[in-house]
């Protein structure tokens, strides 16, 4: 299958991640697997819809999920649906469910954002106009427009869902990853391309209504700030994935944020993205290399410090867990992607039950 230069380049990321980790026993919890009906479908992408429902990207299946929690069952591959994209070597990559039901995702290998419809099961495809822009993640808007990011072109896009027409605002260079939309602006990461050690390490904040980009700068050099969620408080959380980090964004002292960090025990841990409970009071992460999932109780946190934290193991070795999503019962769902650019693909979804 044929891959974005990006993706070739990723052999280079097994030498960053080839080491052990140093780190408190892992706490015990109550995990279960479901199986995609593809296998070696790296699943990838996760988000819920309003009816409880989990959706899901295939970025080695070429096909987009939905797993019906009420029918799905343990080992199996029952009360999940797939859906087939219509061009080959598409490689959906992150996906979200917007508040109208329709279902939007990245195509990282086909340069599209894509729609489906839950009722109907039809798929659109809109190009996104700079050629290997290496679209990926996305994130609605207040307005109910679709805002995603552009790593390869660094760009910021927004698609107006009425008409399909995409509009980029060029940001400063850093290879932008995953984002949040809070108040006008648009918060996003810039981790550079860690796997050819090539470091950017900033949050960049793009205004929406003047195009001005503003930057902040989160040492050390090779800190990667990946994965970014916004709370629903307006807190905009995000991982700091080789300086193994989970951070926040404080806009208590002026426009310009600053940043508050929280350490994790041991070492490479590699938190990659996260989600936040905050009826639970938890942020929970993705630990990629340590095969766990990892949660901050913010009742026992302190800045600084590693208090707070607890490790959950992954049943399944090599699962590299990628996104993470709490459903409404505090339920911890994670896909487990695997090294699928090293040809090492897993077809699960985990649910942890805290």
């Amino acid at each position: 299958m044929k891959r974005p230069p990006s993706i070739r380049f990723l052999a280079v990321w097994i030498a960053c991640f080839a080491f052990g980790s140093e780190a408190p026993s892992a706490h015990s919890a109550a995990i279960v697997e479901y199986l995609t009906p593809t296998p070696d479908s790296s699943p990838t992408g996760l988000a819920f819809d309003r009816q409880g429902n989990l959706w899901i990207t295939e970025i080695n299946g070429n096909k987009i999920a939905r797993l019906d929690p009420s029918a799905a069952e343990p080992g199996t591959s029952k009360g999940i649906v797939e859906y087939e994209l219509p061009n080959p070597n598409s490689q959906p990559h992150y996906i979200i469910a917007a508040r109208d039901g329709i279902v939007w995702f990245t195509e990282m290998g086909g340069n599209r954002v894509g729609r489906l419809d839950p009722n109907s099961g039809t798929i659109q495809e809109f190009d996104v106009p700079t050629p290997n822009s290496e679209p990926h993640h996305l994130a609605e808007a207040p307005d109910g427009s679709i805002w995603f990011l552009e790593f390869e072109a660094n760009k910021v896009a927004r698609l107006d869902p009425g008409t399909g027409q995409i509009k980029e605002f060029p940001v400063g260079e850093g290879h932008p990853h995953d984002l949040a939309v809070l108040d006008g602006k648009i918060w996003y990461t810039q981790g550079g391309k860690f796997w050819a050690k090539l470091f950017f390490n900033k949050i960049g904040g793009l205004d929406v209504n003047t195009g001005k980009v503003e930057e902040i700068p989160v040492p050390p050099l090779d800190s990667v700030p990946h994965g970014m969620t916004r709370a629903a408080d307006g807190a905009v959380w995000f991982t700091q994935m080789f300086a193994d980090k989970i951070s926040r964004l404080d806009f208590s002292k002026g426009n310009l944020p600053s940043i508050v960090e929280y350490k994790l025990p041991g070492k490479r841990k590699r938190p990659h993205d996260l989600a936040v409970d905050e009826k639970r009071g938890a942020v929970w992460f993705t630990e990629n290399h340590a095969d766990s999932i990892g949660r901050l109780d913010l009742a026992k946190a302190k800045p600084g410090t590693s208090q707070g934290f607890d490790e959950f193991k992954i049943p399944t070795p090599g699962a590299h867990p990628s996104e993470v999503a709490v459903d409404k019962n505090g339920n911890v769902w994670f896909a487990e992607m695997g090294m699928y650019f090293m040809g090492k693909y897993q077809n699960k979804i985990g649910k942890l039950m805290p």
